[in-house]
């Protein structure tokens, strides 16, 4: 399991372990994978058919057809699936092999019951290893089994948590892209970088590349745009079930450009109100950021924003009213 906040490499990690690997394999994006149960076990049985007849060159697709049966709507249960999954772990024990199943975003996936088929695959196979990375960390957590509610409660996992780099060793990683580039960059540059994009991997990785072609102003100026249109839209997908409470939660991520405790925000709150906020409601709106993604607790455990970026988006969102 790889979990942290957005644009901390989480993907890229996924991708050269993904490449390194000589097993069997497939990559599912949570993205763009229709979130719905039956959907996603025929993608899985696509795509292992797929992997182990690409991999073991004498296995033919027809022989596994005869052994798979593929089927939509209600009719094609979740013990058709596993049934299959069972046939297909049979082919990897004989052939002394695994079947590495990366899923990215797998939160999305949430609603398609996607933690009671990794809890089945725990279970009952042997040979499949399941590795997921997520960036709505609360959500993911509850997938996960973090909570006594989830079908993977107890069991056994490796976890590898991405943070944000600090900052000597942003400044080291932009130093080190920069001289592959053979091009100098002052120390007073690389801090006023860091300053401005703090340890988010993503954003440093995004300078570079614009700072081949612009000064250092323009490519801040460059990316604060591109981060606008990007956390603009999270920030929306965020509120799509929250429309009521939206003004409020747009302040909020504004006031916490500025690392908060507890009591300052309910302050704020109240404040923007003009009424007195309810403790419960102050904890629930942290909370949802938290578990989103959106803010996260610093080192003093004031609540701060995950990514100095959601500010563009908070700018870009209010600035269409």
């Amino acid at each position: 399991m790889i979990k942290g906040v957005r644009r901390t490499g989480k993907t890229s990690l996924m991708k050269v372990v993904y490449n390194e690997l000589k097993y069997p394999k497939m990559f599912i994006d949570g993205r763009i994978t229709p979130p719905h149960q039956n959907e996603i076990f025929n993608i899985l049985l696509q795509y292992a058919m797929a992997a182990l007849t690409e991999s073991f060159i004498d296995l033919k697709l027809r022989d596994m057809i005869k052994e798979i049966s593929f089927g939509v709507g209600p009719t094609f249960s979740f013990s058709s699936w596993t049934k299959n999954f069972e046939k297909i772990d049979k082919i990897l024990r004989k052939r002394k092999s695994k079947f590495i199943i990366f899923i990215d975003e797998a939160q999305r996936l949430k609603t398609g019951n996607i933690s009671g088929i990794i809890t089945y695959l725990f279970e009952h196979t042997r040979n499949t290893v399941v590795i997921l990375a997520g960036s709505e960390v609360g959500i993911l957590d509850s997938i996960i089994g973090m909570d006594a509610e989830s079908d993977l409660y107890g069991r056994p996992k490796k976890m590898i948590e991405l943070d944000r780099l600090k900052k000597e060793e942003a400044i080291e990683f932009l130093r080190y892209g920069f001289s592959q580039y053979q091009k100098e960059i002052g120390e007073s540059d690389l801090e006023k970088v860091v300053e401005n994009l703090d340890g988010i991997i993503g954003w440093l990785t995004l300078f570079g590349y614009y700072s081949r072609t612009s000064d250092l102003d323009r490519s801040l100026k460059k990316i604060k745009k591109e981060a606008g249109k990007i956390t603009a839209k999270e920030i929306e997908h965020f509120l799509q079930f929250r429309k009521e409470a939206k003004r409020r939660y747009l302040k909020l991520l504004e006031a916490l450009s500025t690392p908060l405790r507890w009591i300052e925000i309910k302050r704020f709150l109240e404040a923007q109100s003009g009424k007195k906020v309810n403790d419960r409601i102050v904890t629930k709106y942290l909370h949802e950021l938290e578990k989103y993604g959106l803010i996260t607790k610093n080192e003093e455990k004031r609540y701060v924003l995950a990514d100095p970026m959601v500010k563009e988006g908070v700018l870009l969102l209010t600035s269409r009213k």
